[in-house]
């Protein structure tokens, strides 16, 4: 029977009624998940550890980098690791965790659930045995176990509020699909791991986000700002006949700030040649980020500022895939 590492962060799976009846809180439950899920010993030996428990509005990236590394210590004891984790945040930790464990070797399955496991009806129960499941498999892959899909962790997106179905791999094929039986595609396990080591042990959060709509004013980043992020229309346009916009960018230009450009869809691909628009964003120093999902694109901008990265080598670094993500 595999050895599984089962931890806990928070999230609703794992919430109760907080003193106003129509609200949630971080409960006491999932400190006896086996009790309340029995079901789980009959797929593997877990060792259930709760490192925090936070609803996942409230995580950080030094909370991620810390999970990061205790997984990586802990990791030669287990066969896997199944980590409960809240919705809001579930995609960038994703997207980070994938970056920093791509060369661990092992599956490491994130889940969490729309409804709390305490209520009768919610999908906690079920998306916590398909992912213990899918953790005994020995697939080496960070992904999001959700509903009916375990999706590559680099190429999430949470898609719903109110819907089981709540997260999507908008550019790139699912790893699994769940229903009377686990069918795991055959491309699961299988890219190229090319993570620069330099950029695996710490994140710079001095990002400026921009998400654009008609009418903007285009501030100047704030002083310290190290790297910029823009979910740009479409393919990677902007109203660049703006004289801030055009400030913004060249401050930019000046400062060495890489300017990293996703789009708002919830699918496709950024491609700074196919407008004159967008052809002139890269002419001002943007650089595409392709099919990365924001939350990718935040998480390996964050890690290549905080090695230390200059714009070039962000530059090179979203056209190379680090751990299967779709460029």
């Amino acid at each position: 029977m595999a050895r599984l590492l089962l931890l806990h962060t928070g999230g609703t799976l794992g919430m109760a009624p907080s003193g106003d009846p129509s609200s949630l809180a971080p409960g006491p439950y999932l400190h006896h998940v086996l009790e309340r899920v029995p079901e789980l010993r009959d797929l593997a030996e877990l060792q259930v550890e709760v490192p925090f428990n936070h609803d996942s509005a409230s995580m950080e990236p030094e909370n991620i980098l810390g999970l990061a590394e205790h997984i990586r210590t802990r990791a030669d004891r287990f066969d896997g690791v199944v980590l409960i984790h809240g919705t809001d945040t579930m995609a960038f930790t994703a997207s980070l965790l994938g970056f920093l464990l791509a060369d661990l070797g092992k599956p490491v399955v994130i889940t969490g659930s729309q409804r709390p496991l305490s209520y009768v009806r919610s999908d906690a129960r079920g998306n916590l045995v398909n992912a213990v499941d899918l953790a005994t498999r020995g697939v080496n892959e960070v992904g999001v176990v959700f509903g009916t899909r375990w999706l590559r962790g680099v190429a999430t997106d949470k898609v719903s509020v109110h819907h089981y179905e709540a997260f999507e791999s908008p550019n790139l094929e699912p790893l699994a699909e769940i229903g009377m039986d686990l069918e795991i595609h055959p491309q699961a396990g299988k890219f190229e791991r090319r993570v620069p080591k330099a950029f695996s042990v710490a994140f710079a959060s001095d990002i400026a986000c921009y998400r654009p709509f008609p009418g903007m004013h285009w501030e100047l980043p704030a002083p310290g700002t190290r790297g910029v992020l823009i979910e740009a229309y479409g393919a990677g346009n902007l109203p660049m006949d703006r004289e801030d916009l055009l400030q913004m960018l060249r401050h930019c230009h000046e400062s060495k700030i890489p300017v990293v450009a996703t789009t708002q869809c919830a699918s496709g691909s950024v491609d700074l040649e196919a407008y004159a628009l967008g052809r002139a964003l890269g002419i001002e120093g943007g650089i595409s980020a392709g099919q990365y999902t924001r939350w990718a694109a935040l998480a390996k901008l964050g890690l290549l500022l905080g090695g230390g990265a200059g714009v070039e080598t962000v530059r090179e670094a979203f056209e190379t895939s680090w751990a299967g993500e779709p460029i």
